[in-house]
């Protein structure tokens, strides 16, 4: 192998920000998530952590150009939110359902960036 294989132009390895920036998510999701779930207001969780998910997703976007790395950031960001099954007053349920969702949403988004070319119309 190669010193320049498995890492991107900036010398990086590829699925270091998938790693980094899902970390992130997930921590702010088990954090701040968590307490925003115990908030008696109604969608309130999601009404402030899809824009700070949409966020990391963008990120990694950014840094990788690849669509799939969308849905990795996503699938990193669920497993350390499962770390709420650990906190007081909540089970399973009450933590595999805001993963769930966090893994809907990295899967929708990367289809909508992985489609985006077929509906962009480009000028010549």
């Amino acid at each position: 192998m190669g010193y320049n294989e498995g890492m991107n132009a900036s010398g990086q390895e590829k699925g270091q920000p998938v790693l980094v920036w899902g970390a992130l998510w997930g921590a702010a999701e088990a954090g701040f998530g968590h307490i925003l779930h115990w908030l008696p207001i109604p969608g309130l969780a999601g009404l402030i952590m899809i824009p700070i998910g949409l966020f990391f997703m963008s990120r990694v976007y950014r840094e990788t150009s690849r669509p799939g790395s969308i849905a990795g950031v996503a699938a990193v960001a669920a497993a350390v939110k499962m770390v709420d099954v650990l906190l007081p007053g909540r089970g399973m349920a009450m933590a595999l359902r805001p993963a769930l969702a966090i893994l809907g949403e990295g899967l929708f988004v990367a289809v909508l960036f992985a489609a985006r070319p077929l509906l962009v119309r480009r000028k010549a």
